[in-house]
């Protein structure tokens, strides 16, 4: 056989701490084309009748050029002119939930279904940082006991009916809506019910769905690494990233800002010569000639019973009024008719009214919120907002430098920390010895985002179903023993590409907030033309909201 060589286990690209050690410069689109070409490569074996069986992320071997050699093709189950040699072996937490729990895979017949499982399973991994699509965050009782369990069940984390699995997402974790729904279900068809009972996207459907997705890439502003699908308004990675969450990360290349000519002490100016727009003055709102909507027959009822009742006690007052020994009989009158005349429950009435009263208050909340909305979006107001909002971008972009220098200035104080910190990042925790620690507990490990020893911490483990003291003891146990290797070189303590990092980040903020000054110069310039075109769209909702609310007053003036 020839020998595999010059090439990585897929597993140290889509682990994001074994990625950035070995293949930092690998963006997202060198991660698509891979599992692109793992699809590819199970399209041809399955043609041939073969089936891997033992899927995992040790058998598939992946070049810098994206392509992947299959390997450990002694386990295969093979079809040999009609003689089946059959795969005896398998991992667990690739195993699909229909084989779950099976004692022994012996004389076992497996179909390409179940490759198919173990082919969506590999593209989620690559796709979505080496997240297992069944680890997530419990949200009932008997919930992630066990990785296995979970498969069994089909407790899909990052489904859309979720909440009925009793499961979700792990915090942090890259949302699967960064891909073009159709793909997303292809997800949701291989780790569900559904493709157990009839089928799971086959290995040409992923093929062709994931070049779609290659046909439609963007690359944003912010980083070379960026590139996120097409149908996205956002870059992915720039939202993780302002929650802390770091994926993908320029190293080693000089930054060098780009001269754009932007001069603020030139723009803003001219920016304050722009002329503060007339106030806006609403138009008078027609009066309307409005009719009441009649009561209901059963409040018009009730309505009657109540005469009743006041016509009986006056006529027992009368009685009284006119003497004084017709005192008990009149009494006796009164209270008869006034039970004669009151309903048990004036309900129907007091209904009726709570409806109107609700429609009132929901018409005049309609009303004053376009009231407030037009008033925010035209004239002096929606002017003046606008201002303030450059206004703080002008004041940030002037303290750049400064913000810039007092973070080369922490890294230079921080300089044995940051050293024993990438450290602890090459202190993998899928090629240690853990107690109790195996593969699959590993696997939701890497689920919530724990990878090394960097990222082990009480409270960041205990958030893993199935660590509880015991076993979180463990893990910190393991990075204590991490830690006490560690050996301090002041000569690597500072490098020039840990500055160019803060310079770039620096850099593309000044860069945005040039482009947002700019483009908002632009707005205020046109915003009397704007405000006019706004306020006449406007006016048609604005006095059909006015006219519902006063039919909603005449209605409860009825009463």
């Amino acid at each position: 056989m020839p020998k595999v060589a010059n090439r990585s286990s897929i597993q140290m690209l889509y682990s994001p701490a074994h990625r950035r050690q070995n293949h930092p410069n690998a963006a997202w689109d060198f991660l698509l084309f891979i599992a692109r070409n793992v699809a590819a490569a199970f399209e041809v074996l399955h043609a041939e009748g073969h089936i891997l069986g033992d899927v995992n992320q040790g058998n598939v071997m992946v070049g810098k050029d994206t392509t992947v050699v299959i390997i450990d093709s002694d386990s295969f189950q093979v079809d040999a002119n009609g003689i089946i040699h059959f795969c005896e072996v398998g991992v667990s937490h690739f195993t699909p939930p229909e084989l779950q729990g099976l004692s022994s895979f012996a004389g076992f017949r497996r179909t390409v279904n179940h490759d198919n499982f173990g082919l969506a399973l590999l593209i989620f991994h690559t796709l979505f940082g080496g997240r297992h699509p069944y680890a997530g965050v419990p949200q009932k009782d008997g919930v992630g006991d066990s990785l296995e369990g979970d498969i069994k069940e089909f407790r899909y984390a990052y489904a859309r009916d979720g909440k009925y699995r009793g499961i979700g997402p792990p915090p942090r974790s890259i949302p699967t809506s960064m891909l073009p729904f159709e793909v997303e279900q292809l997800f949701h068809l291989a780790f569900t019910e559904q493709g157990a009972r009839t089928a799971r996207p086959t290995a040409r459907q992923w093929v062709v769905a994931l070049d779609a997705v290659r046909g439609g890439l963007k690359k944003c502003i912010s980083s070379a690494l960026h590139v996120y699908p097409g149908h996205l308004a956002e870059c992915t990675w720039c939202s993780l990233e302002k929650i802390g969450v770091s994926y993908f990360t320029d190293t080693g290349v000089a930054y060098v800002r780009p001269v754009t000519g932007f001069d603020m002490g030139k723009f803003w100016p001219i920016l304050e010569l722009v002329p503060l727009p007339s106030a806006f003055v609403f138009p008078s709102i027609p009066v309307f000639a409005l009719i009441a909507t009649p009561l209901s027959a059963e409040a018009m009822a009730e309505s009657g019973q109540l005469w009743i009742r006041i016509i009986a006690v006056l006529g027992g007052l009368l009685m009284i009024a006119q003497s004084m020994k017709l005192v008990i009989p009149a009494v006796i009158v009164a209270v008869l008719g006034w039970q004669f005349g009151s309903p048990k429950e004036n309900k129907a009435r007091a209904d009726e009214h709570r409806k109107r009263k609700q429609s009132r208050d929901s018409a005049k909340a309609n009303f004053d919120r376009l009231v407030q909305q037009i008033t925010s979006s035209v004239g002096p107001q929606g002017f003046l907002a606008k201002k303030a909002e450059l206004a703080a971008l002008r004041d940030e972009y002037r303290k750049i430098p400064e913000m810039e220098q007092h973070e080369i200035t922490h890294l230079k104080n921080t300089a044995q920390e940051r050293q024993k910190k990438k450290f602890l990042e090459r202190c993998f925790i899928d090629v240690a010895t853990i107690p109790n620690v195996g593969p699959g507990r590993k696997a939701a490990l890497r689920s919530f985002g724990i990878e090394t020893a960097a990222d082990v911490s009480k409270h960041a483990v205990m958030q893993v179903k199935g660590f509880g003291e015991r076993n979180t003891r463990a893990m910190m146990d393991w990075k204590a023993s991490c830690e006490r290797k560690f050996v301090y070189n002041p000569s690597l303590a500072f490098k020039p590409a840990d500055t160019n990092a803060i310079r770039k980040k620096f850099g593309t903020r000044a860069a945005q907030i040039e482009r947002a000054l700019e483009a908002g110069l632009g707005e205020l310039k046109s915003f009397a033309a704007v405000s006019e075109s706004r306020k006449k769209a406007a006016l048609p909702t604005l006095e059909a909201a006015a006219k519902q609310l006063a039919q909603a007053e005449k209605d409860l003036s009825v009463f």
